[in-house]
């Protein structure tokens, strides 16, 4: 049997798309993705722990949460620090693997995230539905907000370190794979999920459709939201900033 796994990431690194292509090959219990999340499978623990604060109540229930070792997809940019200290301790408890999706290009991570912000479109069928409104004109785009997109790229790249400093307190070596070796070549992007599939123990040989899974996974996921960020009004000082403010970050998983 394979080992259950976490896949530690932020939003907008194809990370929807990569776990749920190793949700679905792998023989594990599933949870639906981000289960922390309020209104999600586990969104109960937060909840206790932002109502009692008590530490010890919040490892107890982390374990309960994760008594049948299922598979989860955690974005733990939006976690308090104590929700990923927890959930850390648990996993290694039950002998989880842990993998970190993260992206090189963290001002085009970033921009993705408010471009979403802007459009309400999430996903390729909300991308499909409503990119072609701002594109026609039919619909204006608003500008995004420089100061608060600033402000959250500073706070996950301090999120990266606060999860780094768990992992080696922890003795754990996560898998790290990036946005760009999956997703902009077909070949790495097979690669590199075959060194994931190796990671957590499947076979690809002894699943029948796996190339059909892996293709689609890999080539017909993506939103294309690049061709919307020209109808941003400030897109180009937007990208100006954030490049400039992420060439003095010093840490890279």
């Amino acid at each position: 049997m394979s080992s259950p796994f976490i896949i530690w990431t932020m939003r907008r690194t194809g990370g929807t798309t990569l776990t749920g292509l190793l949700m679905g090959l792998s023989e594990r219990p599933k949870v639906e993705h981000e289960p922390f999340n309020r209104d999600r499978a586990f969104g109960w623990v937060p909840e206790q722990w932002r109502e009692t604060h008590d530490r010890q109540a919040l490892g107890i229930a982390m374990s309960r949460a994760l008594r049948n070792r299922p598979l989860i997809k955690h974005c733990y940019e939006l976690a308090a620090a104590p929700i990923n200290s927890a959930l850390l301790e648990a996993a290694c408890r039950e002998s989880y693997c842990h993998i970190v999706l993260d992206r090189r290009a963290e001002v085009d991570r970033i921009l993705s995230l408010e471009l979403a912000k802007i459009t309400g479109a999430w996903g390729p069928k909300q991308a499909a539905e409503r990119y072609s409104r701002f594109e026609s004109g039919e619909a204006q785009a608003a500008s995004i907000n420089i100061a608060a997109a600033l402000k959250h790229m500073a706070k996950c790249q301090q999120n990266r370190k606060n999860l780094d400093t768990l992992f080696k307190r922890a003795g754990v070596t996560p898998y790290v794979v990036y946005f760009e070796d999956l997703y902009s070549n077909p070949d790495s992007g097979r690669a590199e999920v075959g060194k994931l599939l190796d990671f957590i123990g499947l076979d690809p040989a002894a699943i029948p459709d796996y190339e059909q899974r892996l293709t689609n996974a890999l080539l017909h996921k993506g939103q294309n939201s690049a061709r919307m960020m020209e109808c941003i009004p400030n897109i180009d000082e937007a990208r100006s900033r954030l490049q400039e403010a992420f060439e003095h970050y010093d840490f890279r998983f």
